[in-house]
């Protein structure tokens, strides 16, 4: 176990180094973009305005748009209005921007009422030669002490879209809880870094051990569900809605489902309601399953008693046990082996075809012992820790604990496994080997991948290189609501000395929307009248006003 005051001051000395290298080294273009949390006057799923009010357009950038932002306003998926926006201007920085459209159409006409409209944001960005670490190391958000899961939506569809979770498995037992990610359970941040609306952090009403196990390895699926791992549990897992709330708790995976002696490391998941397939890597040694698959019942859960079915078995190449699994958009098995040892030549990553069949003697699509031999049998080659799949299928990210802390996070080629890049491989200011250990790594929609680097206490992000347009579908829509209906008197009368009128309005409106006005004679100047009351029931209106003059004219006025 490393050292607590050394991570800490690692970090620290990390985050000035990296200062000091982009203030003289980094290009100024900028990384793989895109709008999330897109808000219409404020609301995530439905909106109203006023017809020819101004209406307020809010989104997040990840990252700054610098080939700029152009927003389609939408009627029935027809354009009515764009708004384009400049790189390097109000409306394409990172974070949270605000851009108002006037609600008037490409002619400069206020547009209907009664129709709904939607919102197209499309960010785009000139890119980075390289791959290239976005995120800033020393932001409350990126913070966590005991990382071990983390994943992103990647659901375009979901007003949650590109929401990051982080889950963190030990309290910050040195400093002391001064973030979030110093806490026992999941932080929730935007796509920029920022804490999610309703909080930055849960527990989702369980009690995780936190005792570097608990949680573990976390999944989001296609239907916004967070699968999260409870290791301590020997891989029990349960799942919950976007904001991780503890009534959306559901015990997807427990003891009931294992087969003797079993420890289940993951998940992976593939699929969406009743057909959601989980897939668990049973690590334990000498009598390891391999890769074992679970389906859902109707309720969401594995059915009782259910012990799943063995799909990849022990067998070289996958000859100890996996640690990790991940599967791609066509199916294809991704999975790790935790190798320890530089003279250790069995492999650490590999890949078997969709249509592997556990009966026959079909093999690994790839494998590193095959790829790289010996090259694989080195420091930033061990531990193998976590993997995940781009949604493109193109790359495999693999993140490696390494030895002698040589941890560091591998992008492979999905269909070959040929090495791109190695990130979080680096040098310190010195000269020498930085320190790194890296535990956790998924993508998210647009193609950057993050990373847990345990030894810095972060999680990071990382941009492909070249340039980048990303469009993002608005999920609220905006009512415009025409003016409401003058009211219309329908009847007067006097009796006992009150005056009683009669009138009707808009059937949303209320009494309080309007007011009695009175006048000695037809054409002069009204004022309030004294002792009005108003009363109404479904668009049907009833005004008194005491009668103290001997002629009065009344007026009902819209306030």
């Amino acid at each position: 176990m490393k050292s607590r005051y050394q991570r800490q001051r690692s970090l620290i000395i990390a985050g000035l180094a990296l200062g000091l290298i982009l203030a003289t080294c980094v290009p100024s273009a900028r990384a793989n973009v895109y709008a999330t949390n897109i808000k219409l006057n404020g609301e995530l799923i439905n909106a109203t305005a006023a017809q020819g009010s101004e209406v307020s357009i809010s989104y997040i950038l990840n990252e700054p748009a610098s080939a700029g932002v152009t927003i389609n306003v939408l009627s029935n998926a027809v354009v009515v209005r764009t708004i384009d926006i400049a790189g390097d201007t109000d409306g394409a920085f990172t974070g949270l921007n605000t851009v108002t459209w006037d609600g008037k159409d490409a002619d400069g006409s206020n547009v209907g009422p009664g129709a709904h409209y939607s919102v197209r944001i499309t960010a785009a960005s000139t890119g980075y030669d390289v791959w290239t670490t976005t995120s800033t190391d020393n932001l409350d958000g990126n913070l966590v002490w005991e990382g071990r899961g983390i994943g992103v939506n990647q659901n375009p569809k979901s007003p949650y879209y590109g929401r990051i979770f982080v889950a963190n498995s030990h309290i910050d037992d040195v400093f002391g809880v001064n973030v979030p990610g110093d806490s026992v359970g999941m932080i929730k941040l935007n796509a920029d870094g920022s804490f999610a609306d309703e909080g930055a952090f849960s527990t989702g009403g369980h009690a995780w051990a936190g005792d570097f196990y608990s949680p573990w390895k976390l999944e989001v699926s296609a239907d916004d569900y967070v699968y999260i791992n409870d290791w301590t549990g020997s891989g029990e897992i349960y799942r919950w809605d976007q904001t991780l709330s503890t009534n959306s708790q559901l015990h997807v995976l427990r003891t009931d489902n294992w087969a003797p002696g079993c420890n289940m490391s993951g998940p992976a998941i593939f699929g969406t309601g009743p057909n959601t397939e989980i897939y668990m890597a049973d690590i334990p040694y000498p009598n390891a399953q391999g890769i074992v698959k679970y389906s859902v019942t109707a309720d969401g859960t594995c059915a009782t008693n259910d012990i799943g079915k063995v799909v990849i078995p022990i067998a070289p190449p996958l000859s100890l046990y996996p640690y990790d699994i991940a599967l791609d958009k066509h199916h294809n098995y991704y999975m790790i082996q935790y190798r320890a040892n530089t003279t250790d030549a069995a492999p650490r990553v590999m890949r078997y075809p969709a249509n592997y069949d556990i009966n026959t003697n079909a093999v690994a699509d790839w494998d590193t012992a095959t790829l790289y031999g010996a090259a694989q049998q080195a420091d930033d080659w061990n531990d193998a820790f976590g993997i995940a799949v781009d949604p493109t299928g193109t790359y495999v990210a693999v993140c490696f604990d390494g030895t002698a802390d040589r941890g560091n996070t591998k992008i492979l080629e999905a269909a070959t496994g040929i090495l791109v890049t190695n990130l979080d491989l680096d040098m310190d200011i010195n000269g020498a080997g930085a320190t790194h250990d890296d535990l956790d790594v998924c993508w998210d929609a647009v193609g950057n991948v993050y990373y847990i680097d345990d030894y810095s206490g972060v999680w990071r992000t990382v941009s492909p290189p070249g340039t980048n347009s990303s469009t993002t579908a608005a999920v609220v829509t905006l009512e415009v609501v025409g003016p409401p209906p003058a009211p219309a008197i329908t009847s007067c009368s006097l009796a006992a000395g009150v005056f009683t009128m009669s009138f009707t309005a808009g059937a949303s409106d209320t009494a309080s929307a309007f007011e009695v006005f009175s006048c000695g004679t037809v054409n002069g100047t009204y004022g309030l009248a004294s002792g009005a009351n108003i009363t109404e029931s479904g668009g049907t209106f009833q005004a008194t006003v005491p009668a103290s003059a001997p002629v009065q004219f009344y007026r009902i006025h819209r306030k």
